[in-house]
């Protein structure tokens, strides 16, 4: 899978990303934010920034901010909610071939982003995020703990699974050839980092009340070619799946579903 081959499904996907996948991804940065405690009026780029859970976040806390994505609905998007923000702004770009500058950024961050999307070019995609970065800066990246990616993957996983239908197959995690946590320490290593730290870290994730799961997440589901397949075959019955599954997953004490990432961060040398 490759960035450019989803820009058009992305852009069509700002509203429902921005309503259900950005909550839990803006905890996520302000853990990030939180560990790193950049010095103020920091340079920040923020890579596959989608609607700018990241972006916003760092923002907020005063520093100049830059944001690309390839996707221009999202890009617009972010456009729109940076204004606030004079210093800080948005863009199209490939995150394989960045126009910066070495060394431009005191940090660079991609969240659920490039590592996830890029399989093979992965290991390109990081070394274009450290390259941009000073020596000395920061690297930050936040990545699914589990192949299955976010809750919502989860889920649909096992209703796949309860279905049992051989034309459907049993789930495959949407990002097994992605990078995963231990793939990506090697990796910073590899691009040049040092001093590099990661933890599981867990919160809270937004979400419908399970009988209007499909209705609200469909559209990010679709992304997973054997959701269309199930919903073809036994729509009716595949709809009831998701939603029993949904209302016995895995939540924290406050009733939400638990998001799970490895949060990682290293300095260029």
């Amino acid at each position: 899978m490759t960035e450019t081959a989803n820009e058009n499904f992305w852009d069509s996907l700002v509203s429902v990303y921005e309503r259900w996948g950005e909550p839990s991804t803006a905890r996520f940065a302000d853990v990030l934010l939180d560990q790193l405690a950049l010095d103020a009026n920091s340079t920040v780029l923020d890579v596959a920034a989608g609607t700018g859970a990241m972006a916003l976040a760092a923002a907020r806390r005063g520093h100049r901010v830059r944001a690309t994505d390839i996707s221009t609905g999202m890009v617009h998007r972010m456009i729109e909610r940076l204004e606030p923000y004079p210093s800080c702004s948005a863009e199209v770009m490939d995150a394989l071939n960045m126009s910066y500058d070495d060394g431009e950024f005191d940090a660079a961050f991609s969240l659920f982003g490039e590592f996830m999307y890029f399989e093979d070019a992965a290991a390109t995609a990081l070394g274009e995020l450290v390259r941009v970065v000073r020596p000395g800066g920061v690297v930050g990246v936040v990545s699914w703990a589990r192949p299955e990616a976010a809750p919502i993957f989860t889920i649909l996983g096992e209703a796949i699974d309860r279905l049992g239908d051989p034309e459907v197959g049993p789930f495959v995690p949407p990002f097994s050839g992605a990078m995963q946590p231990p793939d990506l320490e090697a990796g910073l290593r590899a691009a040049g980092c040092t001093d590099i730290r990661s933890q599981l870290v867990r919160v809270d994730s937004d979400w419908p009340a399970p009988e209007h799961f499909v209705a609200e997440l469909g559209p990010l589901l679709q992304a997973h070619p054997q959701y269309g397949r199930a919903m073809s075959r036994d729509r009716s019955r595949f709809q009831a799946l998701l939603a029993d599954v949904a209302s016995q997953s895995k939540s924290s004490a406050d009733g939400y579903p638990l998001a799970e990432a490895d949060v990682a961060h290293a300095r260029p040398v």
